[in-house]
């Protein structure tokens, strides 16, 4: 297809209460967002690396400035880009950003599923209609707070949570959490905090509460160091922030650095290289889950449609868009409780056979058209490209 259309923004989203990103309070996120436009179909990502460059390396200002300077007129120039692998050899002479190269992927993969006229995750090779979702607990102001999200989370069937590990917010509150949701299925977020010399009684405590999962308990080159500690704890230890191509996702697999990797389609450079590390891993005999740090609900279809590939056997991350944004571009995906068969959707999760789903739609690509109204009204910068 010949792309003659490039709109890029970083829009700044208002949020209806103060929310703790890399245990950070936020009033309002800048997320950014890419059309690319062929003929008459458009296609739309969106990537959320931060408000600065405290989540990732990148941050959305970053991104912007990397679209509009050096993507943006490569992708231009390119003639017709026929698949995702194209795009990512259109664009292999920047080095690194990951972020901006995924957000082209995304909008390159949602414009080709516009034109087949099939959904996005169907395209993908998605084998799910609906999926289980989990939802993510960051450190609150007030235990009272916390605890009672945490019952609201089990009363709206929420299979997963992940609870996020910070100095200070650790091994006291899991225990305390644990005591209080003795059959809840918990996944544990470090975020890199933790190391071998000086962590190791933090580190072996975990196996104490059992965990469904142990994410990222090391920092993100650190693959031996994961590799020896899955050997030495039942865990099943969990990689994000370290697999950030596919490279990477190859050593951590040679070297049995984790038992699950999660698929971050922004921090990993668009659905392109995601669904590659998902094959790798289905070979390699590793389990996936699609992971998120926060998006509006236009970027949150990539997100779902990755979820509904055969690998992706936990729960995804959640948010409950309509309570978190003033103002939503998108279109919040539809749950409902459902009873979950385990062969149907052949999660590992066995405990709970009631969980808290989200349909998958059958609209063309990410299944709508963006709120251009609120696009517009909250964009802090905009750069166009025409043919």
């Amino acid at each position: 297809m010949r792309i003659n259309k490039i709109d890029a923004y970083v829009v700044r989203l208002p949020l209806k209460k103060e929310l703790r990103l890399a245990d950070m309070p936020h009033k309002y996120i800048d997320s950014v967002f890419v059309r690319l436009t062929s003929g008459e179909h458009s296609g739309w990502g969106e990537v959320m690396p931060g408000n600065e460059p405290v989540l990732t390396a990148a941050w959305s200002n970053s991104v912007f400035l990397c679209l509009k300077d050096s993507l943006i007129p490569r992708v231009g120039k390119a003639g017709n880009i026929d698949s995702g692998k194209d795009l990512e050899q259109t664009l292999q002479q920047i080095r690194g950003n990951r972020h901006a190269k995924g957000i082209l992927d995304m909008a390159w993969w949602d414009l080709d599923a516009r034109i087949q006229k099939k959904p996005l995750h169907a395209i993908l090779g998605g084998t799910r209609r609906q999926i289980v979702l989990g939802l993510i607990f960051d450190r609150m102001d007030s235990h009272e707070e916390f605890f009672a999200e945490l019952h609201r989370a089990e009363n709206d069937g929420f299979r997963r949570i992940t609870l996020k590990i910070r100095p200070g917010w650790d091994i006291n509150m899991l225990s305390a959490v644990r005591a209080e949701f003795p059959q809840m299925t918990i996944q544990c977020d470090v975020e890199g905090a933790l190391n071998l010399n000086n962590h190791s009684n933090t580190i072996y405590r975990f196996d104490d509460f059992f965990p469904a999962v142990l994410e990222q308990p090391l920092s993100s080159k650190e693959y031996v160091g994961h590799a020896m500690l899955q050997d030495s704890l039942r865990t099943p230890i969990g990689l994000d922030e370290s697999v950030t191509s596919y490279y990477e996702a190859e050593i951590a697999i040679d070297l049995r650095s984790a038992s699950v990797i999660c698929l971050n389609a922004g921090r990993i450079g668009g659905l392109t290289t995601a669904k590659a590390v998902h094959d790798l891993c289905s070979a390699g005999g590793i389990i996936c889950y699609s992971g998120m740090t926060f998006l509006s609900s236009v970027g949150y279809r990539h997100v779902a449609a990755l979820a509904a590939l055969p690998n992706c056997q936990l729960p995804v991350d959640y948010i409950r868009a309509e309570e978190v944004f003033e103002a939503d571009p998108g279109q919040p995906l539809t749950t409902k409780m459902a009873s979950i068969s385990e062969n149907e959707l052949d999660y590992e999760i066995k405990n709970y056979p009631d969980a808290r789903v989200a349909e998958l739609w059958n609209e063309p690509g990410i299944g709508f058209d963006p709120n251009m109204d609120v696009i517009e009204k909250y964009a802090v910068k905009h750069v166009e490209w025409k043919a």
